[in-house]
């Protein structure tokens, strides 16, 4: 069994539903310290006049983890589900898109990390990606950083931990070996697809709706390894 984790994010890039693609369980870690310049509560579209950041509104007393953050107010959902009107309303793929966006906006959430994951799933749906998906806070395993991957990794029977490239200089490699679990680093570069306007070169960590919006039903392919 491959298993990956990754703290959730907020209609997360491209990267991490590859992340997701390739494994066969995701583990969001949402039981750590929440940190304000994350991803854990803001994502990056495209706009008519460059890059816009959908940012959910959120009040946290350090040092709080991501599942005890509250919103600041609810008139995020109106906003954005406005701004992402503006920015893909003629793309063609919005059609295809909309619906489900709109659902996920006209929902309410007890806090932030209930949407932040909520996006995550309608994300991965979206790219026909169907790990299973568990949270860290549900689990109730004690540990920190490598020792909290490791135990996790152990927990749940996985064979081969997938690894970013970043969190892969902190494990202990000598330990998963002797716990007989490979780790496998993910080695991902963005594909391209067709927009009506270039992307800004400081488009690095684009959110995947950027592509579903674009693609529709074809962001399922995008992804998929070619012959």
């Amino acid at each position: 069994m491959k298993l990956t984790i990754h703290q959730p994010e907020y209609f997360p890039w491209l990267g991490f539903v590859d992340k997701a693609r390739r494994a066969d369980t995701l583990v969001l870690l949402d039981h750590v310290q929440f940190d304000r310049s994350s991803l854990q509560h803001r994502a990056k579209i495209a706009g008519p006049n460059g890059l816009v950041w959908l940012t959910i509104p959120f009040v946290h007393k350090f040092p709080q983890r991501i599942d005890e953050v509250a919103f600041s107010d609810d008139r995020w959902r109106v906003r954005q589900w406005k701004t992402l009107q503006t920015c893909y309303g003629r793309a063609p793929g919005w059609t295809a898109a909309a619906g489900a966006l709109e659902g996920f906006f006209g929902a309410t959430y007890p806090r932030l990390v209930d949407a932040s994951v909520a996006s995550v799933e309608i994300i991965l749906r979206a790219f026909g990606v169907a790990p299973r998906i568990l949270r860290s806070s549900a689990l109730g395993i004690p540990g920190d950083k490598a020792d909290l991957v490791l135990a996790i990794c152990r927990a749940l029977g996985a064979t081969t931990y997938l690894s970013g490239r970043s969190g892969a200089t902190y494990l202990d490699l000598p330990a998963f070996a002797a716990a007989g679990i490979a780790v496998d680093v993910q080695a991902f570069t963005p594909p391209d697809y067709p927009r009506a306007r270039p992307l800004p070169d400081d488009a690095r960590g684009l959110s995947a709706l950027d592509a579903w919006c674009q693609l529709g039903d074809g962001a399922r392919a995008l992804l998929e390894p070619k012959p």
